[in-house]
């Protein structure tokens, strides 16, 4: 971990909170706390050794628990006595029979609630010596989120924006996320990586024009002084190996930054490109109205998808055209250009959706059927992030 300040936690064994109890008793004082003891001890060798200094506040933490096999039934006279605040249950869980209840918390509270005479008594004063030294059980490393935002373009189809996997088989071979993420994970040394997008198009659909913006959030980063040329160098990488995901205005960015995309789900806006079937030409008088229509707002009723019933709330959904553009090519075949609220299924649109969309660009033309044969996603309108600047 490239810090210059760490944070020490320790956990000690619950016996240690017994035993300090035993020498306060004995000593008619309050021993020194053995867990600041320790945290001192393993702080001056980290500053002596790795060249780190000891911060409370700092934001890369160490974990240390220690167990103590002879002394962890030294609590059991206080689970025993009567008047216990000590409540626990035991059940076997794989194969090991387990205890729980009798956390740190507890009996450091319980034993505030002890007499010295059950102490003395039942556990002893001055507390009884041992013979094995303790061991360290766990050592875990920890350091916030690092997060890395952009905006990716998707120039081919049939690549999801993040692992596709149905019953532990993937349907698509390239998900936008690892194309960035993993030379990212590379770079930052993180234990894994999420990506977020401000919404998502169908695995069958490009995202074209300046993308869409997403952040990834990088968990337990290793390197966190990473340079602006070092993050650019993944986007011109993908960019000169002819990638089919890039990626624009790729940096580090604050974590506050990230709920831009939040927020934003709700209020920008989209323009899609398709191209369209419909089982019969259309009239020009057809075309004409379709495009007086959609020369302003276009109020829809949409219910939750049938595709996506699965995963999602049966509702219908107030939805909102702002423009929309239908251009004839040749046979069947029109261009048709909108702009929507994020949130319309644009597909859905389209064809109807067995009436589940009202109206339809199915039912605008008459009820004439309609399919889309290829869509892309032209603009997203959120500005996230900020361009970079050399």
């Amino acid at each position: 971990f490239d810090c210059t300040t760490v944070c020490v936690n320790v956990e000690m064994p619950k016996s240690i909170y017994i035993r300090q109890k035993s020498l306060q008793i004995l000593n008619k004082r309050t021993p020194t706390d053995m867990k600041d003891t320790i945290k001192y001890i393993i702080g001056k060798r980290l500053a002596e050794s790795c060249c780190v200094a000891v911060d409370s506040e700092s934001e890369m933490q160490i974990d240390i628990a220690f167990k103590h096999s002879e002394s962890a039934g030294d609590h059991q006279f206080l689970i025993d006595r009567e008047g216990t605040t000590i409540k626990t249950r035991s059940f076997r869980k794989k194969g090991v029979d387990r205890t729980e209840g009798d956390s740190t918390s507890a009996i450091i509270a319980d034993l505030a609630l002890c007499d010295e005479s059950t102490v003395q008594l039942q556990f002893g004063v001055p507390p009884p010596a041992i013979q094995e030294a303790a061991e360290i059980d766990s050592m875990v490393y920890r350091r916030k989120s690092l997060f890395v935002g952009g905006r990716y373009l998707k120039l081919e189809r049939n690549i999801s924006q993040t692992p596709f996997v149905v019953e532990g088989k993937r349907v698509t071979e390239l998900s936008v996320s690892e194309v960035i993420g993993d030379p990212i994970k590379d770079l930052i040394r993180c234990d894994s990586y999420n990506m977020v997008g401000s919404g998502r198009e169908d695995a069958d659909v490009r995202m074209l024009g300046d993308g869409r913006p997403f952040y990834i959030e990088c968990t337990n980063p290793r390197i966190t002084n990473i340079t602006q040329e070092q993050i650019s160098q993944i986007e011109r990488h993908l960019t000169e190996t002819g990638s089919a995901v890039q990626c624009r205005r790729l940096q580090i960015i604050r974590p506050e930054d990230t709920k831009i995309i939040k927020e934003g789900e709700e209020h920008k806006t989209k323009h899609y490109c398709a191209l369209v079937w419909f089982a019969t030409p259309l009239s020009s008088e057809t075309l004409d109205k379709i495009n007086r229509l959609g020369s302003e707002a276009i109020e829809l009723d949409q219910a939750t998808p049938i595709r996506v019933l699965h995963r999602r709330a049966p509702l219908v959904r107030k939805r909102k055209l702002l423009h929309l553009d239908l251009v004839h090519l040749e046979g069947h075949f029109y261009k048709v250009r909108i702009e929507s609220e994020a949130g319309t299924y644009i597909k859905e649109f389209v064809h109807g959706d067995l009436g589940r969309t009202v109206p339809s660009l199915s039912s605008l033309s008459g009820n004439v059927t309609a399919d889309i044969i290829e869509l892309d996603v032209e603009n997203v309108s959120l500005d996230f992030p900020p361009v970079v600047t050399e």
